[in-house]
């Protein structure tokens, strides 16, 4: 049987403080496995090995909408018949499987010419195995989710990235080039797969039932629609980059993002592990509603601007000292994107509201208007190549931000000017840990590993001083939870 949740209003806030510890625990020792593989992969790797991987990674993820069918989510909102709609979904889901490897195989010499690069053929078949072995671990993972078993949630996910990471550096020493890559995602989903089935606890029973299919399906399907639109809007740089600049500036260019998207992108989707269930929870209490989703934007931007503009800040440093010279032209492009992912993680926060309140038609209909906007934006862009493409990324993300935060002001009724407010305290604790931090780079001539661990120290000091004089209770609050958290974490 399926656990349920009856969070009341007394405890949202515990559940959100429980729910992103856990779930940013789970992030941070994931993501910080993918860095150290990224850099030691970028060592052993071309660029444009790393690119040609890129084409197969931009194919694979819009059949991966299909192959989920937005069930996860689906499952997550639903409130009622929950054991019926994980047996059906579960169903559809190794149908859904089979169905996507399928069109992978099928379309696969199209995608290669596309992108004018035989080897995607190859590449892109294998890598079509990781659709079946996901959909397989999609409705214990939502479950887990839905249950807010953060803390069981971080094991699958740190495996899988640990052995990704492993498989795919063993590989790349012994010479398999772009291979590697693919190898390394198919056995970090085998395993995250496994984990999943064994911690969640829960077994089907083969019942299809037409109502909870036609339910999950309904709300499924505007979920994919949704998908569909966010990782076209996502990946269209991709795209564009890769069809018209190449493999190799789309290797260079992929490097540049991933380092910032580690941090920021992969925040943003933390913050929306919680934020969902929890939204969905409260949805029917429109104060509540109202002051969850500022206080979500007031906190996600005090982390988020302060992470965008230290990578900023050591971009050039970092690819100086940790990369080989196939990879120098990374740096402004690294800056320059995390400042736009930055910017754009508040624009994040409206998407899982959409959906948390059952309205994922919105996002469709917003990204009719926006998808057209950032294809021109970085069509135009790309005749200053992949520095003109990141500066169009700030260009869009600020146009986003503004657009999505009017939208959500007149559906929950609140000023623009709150949200304005709620940004006030991230403006002022990054302005000032930027300056000092640029201050310091510039007086000090700070280089070399070093410099780059004193550009850090800096930084991170300034940052806390500044977040303590801006808001003392919200730093008494995070230093009171960590501290409780490091002395009375169980054994899990």
């Amino acid at each position: 049987m399926i656990e349920t949740n009856s969070s009341t209003p007394e405890n949202i806030s515990k559940e959100a403080v429980r729910g992103t510890f856990w779930n940013y625990l789970s992030f941070a020792s994931g993501k910080l496995l993918n860095f150290v593989t990224t850099l030691i992969l970028a060592r052993l790797l071309a660029p444009e090995e790393f690119g040609v991987v890129a084409y197969c990674t931009i194919a694979i993820q819009y059949i991966d909408i299909i192959n989920s069918a937005g069930i996860d989510s689906a499952l997550i909102a639903r409130r009622e018949k929950l054991e019926e709609a994980a047996n059906s979904a579960f169903i559809a889901n190794i149908i859904l499987g089979v169905v996507s490897f399928g069109t992978v195989w099928v379309t696969a010499p199209a995608i290669a010419a596309f992108f004018k690069e035989p080897q995607v053929t190859g590449l892109l078949r294998l890598l079509a195995l990781a659709l079946p072995i996901s959909g397989f671990s999609l409705v214990p993972s939502a479950l887990i989710w839905r249950g807010l078993k953060f803390r069981t949630k971080l094991i699958p996910d740190v495996a899988r990235s640990f052995t990704k990471g492993l498989i795919s550096i063993i590989l790349a020493l012994a010479g398999y080039g772009a291979w590697s890559l693919i190898w390394g995602q198919l056995a970090g989903e085998l395993a995250g797969a496994i984990l999943y089935w064994v911690l969640a606890g829960w077994r089907p029973t083969w019942k299809f039932e037409r109502e909870a299919a036609r339910d999950v399906a309904t709300f499924g399907g505007h979920i994919i629609l949704v998908e569909i639109a966010g990782q076209l809007r996502n990946n269209i740089d991709y795209i564009i980059v890769g069809r018209i600049l190449g493999k190799t500036m789309l290797g260079i260019y992929t490097l540049a993002y991933r380092i910032p998207e580690l941090a920021i992108r992969s925040f943003d989707r933390v913050v929306g592990g919680v934020s969902f269930p929890l939204l969905a929870q409260v949805q029917s209490n429109r104060e509540t509603l109202k002051a969850t989703y500022l206080g979500y934007i007031r906190y996600t931007s005090l982390f988020t601007f302060s992470i965008g503009a230290g990578i900023a800040i050591i971009s050039a440093p970092f690819v100086h000292t940790f990369l080989s010279s196939d990879w120098q032209e990374t740096a402004l492009p690294m800056a320059l994107i995390a400042i736009a992912l930055a910017i754009s993680s508040v624009g994040h926060i409206p998407g899982i509201f959409y959906k948390a309140i059952g309205r994922p038609d919105i996002l469709n209909r917003l990204s009719m208007i926006k998808i057209p906007v950032i294809l021109i934006i970085i069509w135009v862009a790309t005749r200053w190549g992949i520095v003109g493409v990141a500066y169009g990324q700030i260009l869009f993300a600020v146009f986003a931000m503004v657009f999505d935060s009017i939208i959500v002001s007149q559906i929950i009724h609140f000023n623009i000017y709150e949200t304005v407010k709620a940004l006030i305290p991230a403006s002022i604790c990054t302005g000032s840990m930027a300056l000092i931090t640029t201050l310091a780079k510039s007086l000090f001539e700070l280089d070399g590993l070093f410099g780059f661990i004193m550009i850090l120290v800096i930084g991170g000091l300034s940052f806390i001083v500044a977040l303590r004089l801006a808001d003392r209770n919200l730093t008494d609050r995070v230093l009171l939870t960590l501290k409780r958290k490091l002395v009375m974490v169980k054994p899990l």
